[in-house]
């Protein structure tokens, strides 16, 4: 799936209203066609309806959940990224993420560098919330270098996707902003 391009977005252009940090995976023919329908979803979602029960979008296995940004202990605390997770009830054929971080600048969500993507390598089972899941897959390649400690508001976003019985499926989820990371670019 495609990131925005945009250089520099505004808040109401890079987060939606009620921003998920977690989501599912939703059947979808193309990316383009994900993401108009998890635009319709976020729409629905931010009039107040049950998304689950008005969408009409067939789910797949899994969900992703995106971690906050923070400064990296394995880049000795001068690299900054964020962690997305896909947590799967059953095995799937594959699994990739696509991430980008934005950094805030006055009104402005600027780019961090280029979309950072990771196909699953490592698979292994682990709970999250209390329930066991027996497929996970982590993107860990997120590292963006940073060229200062100055303290910087940052976020991002995860694009997933995962095959399962021949059907792609699609899922996005926002990290958490993360006010105060010493980390400039």
């Amino acid at each position: 799936m495609q990131q925005s391009s945009e250089y520099a977005l505004s808040t109401k252009d890079f987060f939606p209203e009620k921003t998920p940090t977690e989501s599912n995976y939703i059947e979808a023919e193309s990316p383009a066609d994900a993401v108009a329908k998890m635009d319709k979803m976020d729409e629905l979602r931010k009039a107040g309806f049950n998304v689950g029960a008005m969408a009409k979008v067939n789910y797949g296995p899994c969900k992703i959940v995106a971690a906050g940004f923070h400064t990296r202990k394995s880049g000795n605390y001068s690299t900054g990224g964020f962690k997305s997770t896909t947590y799967c009830t059953t095995k799937v054929t594959s699994i990739k993420h696509s991430s980008q971080a934005r950094f805030k600048r006055l009104a402005w969500w600027i780019k961090g560098g280029p979309d950072i993507s990771q196909p699953a390598q490592k698979i292994k089972g682990d709970k999250y919330n209390g329930t066991y899941y027996p497929v996970v897959f982590t993107q860990t390649n997120h590292a963006l270098s940073c060229k200062s400690a100055k303290k910087t508001t940052w976020s991002g976003r995860t694009l997933g996707s995962i095959v399962y019985k021949g059907k792609t499926y699609y899922a996005d989820a926002y990290a958490p902003v993360q006010k105060g990371v010493p980390c400039r670019l």
